[in-house]
């Protein structure tokens, strides 16, 4: 099983470009924290991965403790876990909180912001990425911040942590083709919009996301997290058995037995790659899969319950509750309402068009 696909099948990854930046020198200013950020863009908290693509010019982003990154023309760099950040030109001054000057972020038009004191001007897209539901085995695994950049005919990825900078050469000339191509039509899309320009935009942000895991996935052999354990012989067999059985009533033992390992060497190594034990792992990988089944389809909730691996619809209540804070019924309703009142809202920006 392509256990990394069907995460993000379940999660349901989305992705918008949701203002063209004009910064004119001088110029600093510093984005919401992920809890502020999602209220304003109104999606789930902790769902919100931002990302900028630099059209001209150049800036210097600061996160945390991290040290400070210079972006220039052609590099997107994107920040997995929502991270809050300081985008400034060449001088020093204050950063102004991006609410002051950006007051309401809209999904359905891409606002051109301009700020700064009106001297040399560089040009950003802004956009983010949502998840429905934040899967943290792969957010705890992905670093704080990640940079592509494309010079000299060459691709780099660099990922930043806590531990430093990571450099990683992007070799295959079809991955520079298609990443130099997909980002030179986003950058076109954002400034001449055509007919399903929102989609458009959605699926190119959503597709160069995709691509970074890829490579993140090729280069982690020898890290730790989530995608290390893909690669790993005997976590990696566990990890696509409970995804591709996940109403089987697994035992660490019977777990072990298929991976080729004992009880304790795979219980250890599990914890050390996922963060949670094979048994944890599983109970919280069928909430996913019950939260994607009650809001995509109209099983009954025994039928769910069967099919993700709970005995009883009762076991299956308790669990649900235990994990989301509503029963399932309660929780499906909820979510389609939402849902209708999302699909209206855009009906009625499509009828003032």
């Amino acid at each position: 099983m392509d256990v990394l696909s069907e995460v993000l099948r379940v999660v349901r990854l989305s992705g918008a470009v949701h203002f063209i930046g004009e910064f004119s020198e001088p110029w600093a200013f510093e984005t919401s924290p992920p809890q502020m950020a999602a209220a304003r863009l109104k999606v789930p908290e902790g769902s919100v991965t931002p990302f900028h693509v630099c059209i001209e010019g150049r800036c210097t982003v600061v996160s945390g403790k991290l040290p400070a990154i210079l972006i220039e023309a052609d590099d997107v760099i994107v920040f997995p876990r929502g991270d809050q950040h300081v985008m400034a030109g060449e001088a020093r001054i204050a950063p102004v909180p991006i609410h002051q000057i950006y007051s309401k972020p809209s999904a359905e038009q891409i606002t051109v912001l301009k700020h700064g004191g009106g001297g040399q001007v560089s040009r950003f897209i802004c956009g983010y990425l949502q998840s429905d539901q934040q899967f943290d085995p792969l957010l705890s695994s992905l670093p704080a911040v990640l940079c592509v950049r494309r010079r000299d005919g060459r691709l780099v990825l660099e990922a930043y942590d806590e531990g430093g900078v990571k450099v990683y050469a992007i070799e295959q000339p079809r991955e520079l083709e298609w990443w130099s191509a997909s980002v030179r039509f986003l950058i076109g899309e954002t400034a001449t919009p055509g007919p399903g320009n929102r989609a458009v935009l959605a699926r190119l942000a959503e597709s160069l996301f995709v691509e970074l895991l890829r490579w993140l996935f090729q280069h982690s052999v020898r890290g730790h997290g989530w995608l290390a354990g893909l690669h790993d012989p005997q976590v990696g067999r566990v990890l696509n058995l409970l995804h591709a059985l996940p109403d089987r009533s697994w035992t660490v033992d019977e777990l072990a037995r298929e991976a080729g390992a004992s009880r304790a060497t795979l219980a250890k190594r599990f914890l050390e790659l996922v963060g949670q034990s094979p048994i944890q792992y599983l109970a919280s990988w069928r909430m996913h899969l019950a939260r994607d089944l009650l809001r995509e389809s109209s099983l009954g909730i025994g039928e769910i319950a069967g099919r993700i691996g709970y005995e009883s619809e009762a076991a299956f209540n308790r669990a649900f509750r235990r994990a989301v804070g509503l029963p399932p019924a309660a929780w499906r309703l909820g979510n389609l309402t939402a849902k209708n009142k999302k699909e209206g809202a855009a009906a009625r920006v499509l009828d003032t068009r």
